[in-house]
């Protein structure tokens, strides 16, 4: 999606999102971008997603109110002894009420994997996207809240979703409700149609459910955010790099007050360096430990029209690598300032790159894994 964040809310002030984000306030927006939406996550990836391997690696899980389909209902054997995925069996459990997860799509499809880069980039936070498919009347889950904030694209059908507030204060770790009444009183309930965006801070108990005969795909982008031990894990690998006395093992069979003095001096480095902390370049640290994404766009770095969409594949908003050329390091410095851009409107932005400038910086942008390209 074209524009990130900014794209993705549109019409709306992509500063409403980034205020619910900072406040932790739930937010629901209708765009009316179902059509946007849908090429997102079209039903032939989601298809592609119902294998036997998906079912081993746990790229798709079949639920049921949060509750794992036992294996053996949907997987036979031939009679060679291969495994194989019961088709009918599936469809008949799908008819009962089975959801699908599908896992880790940010692995899977490339256009995902950019919006997850683009959020990635305005909020500094480690993203995933997970799919839920439900039919009939049971969501995937029950109540529960999750140790992250989400972001919720309704892509197909219509969800209702009731949400009861939050019931812990930043918590660590996940938790579900075996009932609705244990999850207390509901606080806010809404259905979301193709093109709404739901934001749920971290904490906030939610379950949702679709109409009787109906069908329901949202996509979830999970926001981890960094917290404290993040920032401090990586300021003591900073002062590792320079100061003999933070490398200095700290040894159980020590003198306990030796120990003590040992560990008075690494705080005073500590505490010294977290006065004279560059922030900025702190979070740029920990953009550069994120597992890169390796965009590959074999054949299509040849047939670049004016109409190709160009897509970041950077997990933090730069600085763009010192090792590329300059025509390069500009053009990438041009998308990161957007979040991407058509190939004809790249052209009208840098008006002083002249001829094939512009076309060639992109196609070696795509060979060095730096953008996705996709056809319009």
């Amino acid at each position: 999606m074209l524009g990130g964040v900014s794209a993705l809310v549109r019409p709306h002030d992509p500063a409403d999102l980034d205020r619910a984000f900072l406040e932790k306030r739930r937010l629901h927006l209708r765009t009316g971008q179902a059509d946007a939406f849908a090429r997102l996550l079209p039903w032939s990836l989601i298809n592609a997603q119902v294998t036997l391997a998906g079912l081993h690696n746990g790229r798709l899980r079949l639920v049921r109110s949060g509750q794992d389909l036992p294996y053996d209902t949907v997987v036979g054997r031939n009679k060679a002894g291969q495994m194989f995925l019961k088709t009918a069996a599936l469809h008949d459990q799908i008819g009962q009420g089975l959801s699908l997860a599908l896992n880790h799509l940010h692995h899977v499809s490339p256009r995902i994997a950019a919006l997850v880069a683009a959020v990635e980039r305005r909020y500094r936070v480690r993203g995933g996207a997970n799919a839920y498919v439900s039919f009939q009347r049971e969501g995937a889950l029950g109540p529960h809240w999750d140790n992250h904030d989400v972001i919720i694209l309704q892509i197909w059908g219509e969800k209702r979703w009731h949400c009861h507030g939050a019931r812990a204060v930043h918590p660590l770790v996940s938790r579900s409700y075996p009932t609705v009444a244990e999850a207390g009183p509901v606080e806010w309930e809404d259905t979301l149609r193709p093109g709404d965006v739901l934001y749920i801070p971290r904490g906030d108990i939610h379950w949702a459910t679709v109409k009787e005969g109906g069908h329901s795909v949202h996509l979830t982008i999970n926001l981890g955010g960094l917290r404290a031990r993040d920032m401090l894990r990586a300021l003591a690998g900073r002062l590792e790099g320079g100061e003999d006395a933070f490398r200095e093992e700290v040894m159980a069979l020590a003198d306990e007050a030796a120990t003590r003095r040992q560990l008075a001096v690494q705080a005073d480095l500590l505490h010294g360096a977290l006065e004279q902390l560059d922030v900025a370049a702190l979070f740029t640290q920990l953009d550069w430990e994120r597992e890169a994404f390796q965009p590959m766009n074999l054949g299509l770095d040849r047939t670049l029209a004016d109409t190709t969409e160009i897509h970041p594949a950077a997990r933090g908003p730069g600085p763009v690598p010192s090792r590329l050329p300059p025509d390069q390091r500009r053009v990438l410095t041009q998308l990161l300032a957007t979040d991407g851009a058509r190939l004809g409107d790249l052209r009208r932005d840098l008006p002083d790159m002249e001829g094939p400038a512009v076309a060639d910086a992109v196609a070696a942008l795509a060979r060095a894994g730096q953008v996705w390209l996709f056809d319009a």
